[in-house]
């Protein structure tokens, strides 16, 4: 492996990044703690330009705005394996993300090697190395970090650099075409927010809920969210789904009656009960009520529809060579019905269409699944 240099200081990350700058292509990680925030935490920045490789240590301190404007260049090139919760962080701390990304977790599946490989299985299928994954549950927020734990971190972007070229040479130019596609497809879906209103509408046992109780449990969304990010604390601390659920349900309108919802924690009553019952109360007095939901699967006309999207699928699968699973999930196609049956016309508007909707799937599907809706509901 190369040897490395860690970044603490400005001098050096300045020097870094304008010789980034004249590379092909930059090989990109993160490492970062959010066991107990809502906001990641940013511990160490992997990055390996052909024959430098570097750990920028943003604990120290570091002006890392420098970076940031490197990463936005659309002329700089990023490689990233499986970078959903990369993409976060970039987006957390740039403001956006660079959407010039090849995600080499997609460029390996629609090469043929399985739809969600690991990096240590790429690694091991490309060069027949054991990567040690033993430092996968360090705290690179500690320091000083140990010279094991800095070694982890360069190697997941040592031989990401030089796996990229070899994969591509394996992708046909429309799949190469479609993987840039896909990687910038879930770029910007990791970078996109569900306004407040309408999370409701993907909370998976809200069918359970009348249309009064959805109005409540849409302010008590609303409530945990805004608690979460003001107190820097994850979703489930404040509250979690099934808290929510049965606070939506009960309606609580006292502290005393807050102390008997299950798993409500003490600290949630104490410092943020009234801001809770206020919430409650305002759902309980909406005149406007969402319109009732159902249990996905129990709706009438849903397995045919299913399965007639699911045929479409198959069948552009095969067209494009590459298993159905990359075309679509399950939870995706039922994401396209519940679009159609219980989004509301006024939610639409806001929030972002389905993925076999949208890109290179939209292209080919969204005609079909066009007539499944009008012949089948």
């Amino acid at each position: 492996m190369l040897p490395y240099q860690v970044i603490t200081s400005n001098a050096e990350l300045l020097a870094f990044c304008e010789h980034a700058r004249h590379v092909p292509y930059l090989a990109l990680d993160t490492e970062f703690v959010r066991n107990r925030t809502y906001y990641a935490r940013l511990g160490l920045v992997q990055v390996r330009a052909v024959d430098q490789l570097v750990l920028i240590d943003p604990v120290a301190g570091l002006d890392l705005e420098p970076f940031w404007e490197l990463l936005k260049d659309p002329n700089v090139h990023i490689v990233i394996h499986a970078g959903g919760e990369d993409y976060e962080i970039l987006a957390q701390h740039m403001g956006q993300i660079p959407t010039h990304i090849f995600d080499t977790q997609i460029g390996a599946a629609f090469a043929g090697h399985g739809e969600a490989l690991g990096y240590a299985a790429l690694v091991k299928h490309y060069t027949d190395i054991e990567v040690d994954k033993s430092q996968s549950r360090t705290d690179w927020m500690q320091r000083p970090l140990a010279p094991e734990q800095l070694d982890y971190a360069a190697a997941d972007v040592f031989y990401l650099h030089d796996i990229y070229p070899r994969l591509r040479t394996e992708l046909s130019a429309e799949k190469l075409e479609l993987v840039e596609a896909e990687s910038a497809l879930q770029v910007a879906k990791r970078g996109e927010q569900t306004p407040t209103k309408w999370l409701y509408l993907f909370f998976g046992n809200a069918w359970q809920c009348n249309r009064q109780q959805l109005a409540v449990l849409r302010e008590l969304m609303g409530w945990r969210l805004e608690r979460a990010k003001k107190s820097d604390i994850p979703l489930g601390f404040v509250a979690k789904d099934h808290t929510l659920l049965e606070l939506a349900r009960r309606m609580p309108e006292t502290t005393g009656q807050l102390r008997g919802i299950t798993d409500l924690s003490p600290m949630t009553i104490r410092y943020a009960g009234d801001d809770l019952l206020a919430a409650i109360r305002q759902g309980k007095a909406a005149t406007e009520l969402p319109a009732q939901l159902e249990r996905l699967t129990d709706m009438r006309g849903y397995k045919p529809v299913f399965n007639a999207i699911k045929q479409q699928i198959t069948a552009l699968a095969k067209e494009l060579g590459i298993e159905p699973g990359m075309v679509a999930s399950r939870r995706q196609i039922n994401d396209v019905i519940h679009w159609q049956w219980q989004v509301p016309n006024q939610a639409k508007s806001d929030l972002s269409l389905p993925d076999l909707y949208v890109g290179w799937r939209g292209a080919k599907l969204s005609t079909h699944l066009d007539a499944i809706f009008k012949r089948d509901r």
